[in-house]
């Protein structure tokens, strides 16, 4: 079958992967209508290879970035130009997820099959096992998320779809209508849980139908840690930040009380503790840091957005911190 659909892939740094990725796209056994490519200013090579063999390419549009934005300000790019392709439905991935050839097929297939839905998503793959950490369920108070188990993607379930709350942008497809309603994912989140804040928006208009015999393999890497100690990178000062912005965004007053116990317990009180105990022979003082960081920065957004009309429309609403706490 033929599929009617947009792909929207971005790229940093990684020319070498995003060539195998569009590959997989290219030779779909559904093909896609529109494939976006958003460069988030990569040097690697990276703008050459798009300008020279995709750009004069109708099937193609590239969006070069003119500095990184992240992969959540890529996806925001990438939505809102796909959402102008009057296709049916568009789907979402990072340049390092490589779709089986049919898996598109699948998806389209199950969208005949399943009309009531209108957001999907496949299994993701790594080193040969599901990564189950993709497809999630909201567990309440609290605005938790729950893993879907191995179990439902395999054995009898191999060939049942199921319902899930929250998934990834690794294979996310929603029907472009849906873009209309939800708008496009926040692109200030820069990264982590830009793709959580964007399904509980889907969330009011539809659970996501997850297809397990649709699969994409996800060659991430495990990111190298400078300090041999640290339990945080500076990729965790946007996950505590993003994490309190979606739950006050979305959450009720329980919560937030919840979250924020469970965050006092597991993020403040932990970097204290070990901080006492001067755990590994380590001080602490970078985690303790950032976790500051990331909570005063939650905070002046929540004040600006009390006070600012339309404030989540406004450009550049929060200034990045967090490449500072890379060092």
């Amino acid at each position: 079958m033929t599929g009617d659909y947009a792909v929207v892939v971005v790229t940093y740094n990684r020319l070498e992967l995003l060539k195998e990725c569009l590959e997989r796209v290219e030779n779909q056994t559904a093909p896609a209508g529109k494939i976006i490519v958003v460069n988030n200013a990569s040097a690697d090579g990276t703008a050459e290879y798009l300008r020279k063999y995709k750009e004069k390419d109708s099937h193609y549009r590239v969006i070069t970035c003119a500095k990184n934005i992240g992969g959540a300000g890529g996806f925001e790019k990438g939505i809102a130009a796909a959402a102008g392709e009057k296709t049916e439905c568009i789907l979402m991935i990072d340049d390092d997820a490589i779709l089986e050839k049919d898996y598109m097929e699948k998806i389209m297939d199950a969208r005949q099959c399943y009309p009531d839905y209108r957001a999907y998503a496949g299994a993701v793959m790594t080193d040969g096992k599901i990564a189950v950490d993709h497809r999630k369920n909201i567990v309440r108070p609290g605005l938790m998320m729950k893993k879907c188990p191995e179990s439902s993607y395999t054995g009898e379930n191999a060939d049942r779809p199921f319902a899930c709350d929250v998934a990834s942008f690794c294979g996310m497809v929603i029907d472009r209508e849906l873009v209309d309603k939800v708008g496009i994912p926040c692109g200030e989140y820069f990264i982590w849980h830009d793709d959580t804040e964007y399904s509980l928006r889907i969330n009011r208009h539809t659970r996501f139908l997850v297809i397990p015999d649709a699969k994409l393999a996800h060659k991430t890497t495990a990111y190298i840690r400078k300090h041999p100690h640290r339990r945080y990178d500076w990729r965790e000062y946007y996950g505590i930040r993003n994490r309190i912005l979606y739950i006050e965004k979305h959450g009720s007053t329980l919560d937030r009380i919840v979250n924020r116990a469970d965050m006092f317990c597991n993020i403040v009180f932990r970097n204290w503790l070990f901080s006492v105990m001067h755990m590994d022979g380590y001080g602490w003082d970078y985690e303790k840091r950032l976790v500051r960081e990331a909570y005063r920065d939650a905070k002046s957004v929540r004040a600006a957005r009390q006070s600012i009309p339309d404030f989540d429309k406004t450009p550049n609403w929060q200034a990045w911190r967090g490449a500072r706490l890379q060092k």
